[in-house]
C-alpha cells in the first residue's frame, strides 16, 4: 500500500466541524464544556465562533452521546487531524466527498465520530 499526503487547510477542517456541531451530528452528541488555554477566557479570547475556532486556537472542546454511553470526549486539534486521517482511511468516499468540496451533513458526522471514537458508530 503506498501512502499519499495531502494538505488540508485549518478552514476547511473547521468547516466541516460547524457543519457536524450545526447539524450532521446534534442527533447523538452536544457540547458539555469549552477548554480554553490555561489562563485564557471567552472574553480575553475573542474568537468569533469559540466552538469552531477554540480547538484550533490552543483548546478544546468536551463532547458527550445523548445516551450517556460513551466517555465524554474531548477535542482538541490534533483529535480533529487524527480524526480525518482515520475517515481518509478507513471511509474513503466520504473522505473523497470532503476532498472534492461534496461534502453534507454526513460527511461531516462521520468525521466528528471518527474524531471522537476512531469510527463511525452511529448511523
Amino acid at each position: 500500500m503506498t501512502k499519499v499526503r495531502v494538505s488540508v487547510s485549518d478552514q476547511r477542517i473547521k468547516d466541516l466541524l460547524a457543519n457536524a456541531l450545526e447539524g450532521g451530528s446534534n442527533y447523538w452528541c452536544w457540547i458539555t464544556s469549552y477548554n480554553y488555554p490555561e489562563g485564557q477566557t471567552r472574553e480575553t479570547m475573542k474568537l468569533e465562533f469559540p466552538r469552531i475556532d477554540l480547538p484550533f486556537a490552543g483548546g478544546s472542546l468536551t463532547i458527550v452521546d445523548f445516551e450517556g454511553d460513551m466517555p465524554d470526549k474531548v477535542l482538541d486539534r490534533k483529535a480533529l487531524l487524527k480524526g480525518l486521517s482515520i475517515m481518509a482511511k478507513d471511509e474513503p468516499r466520504h473522505f473523497a466527498d470532503f476532498m472534492s468540496q461534496h461534502d453534507d451533513a454526513i460527511t461531516a458526522d462521520v468525521f466528528l465520530q471518527c474524531a471522537c471514537f476512531g469510527k463511525v458508530i452511529y448511523g
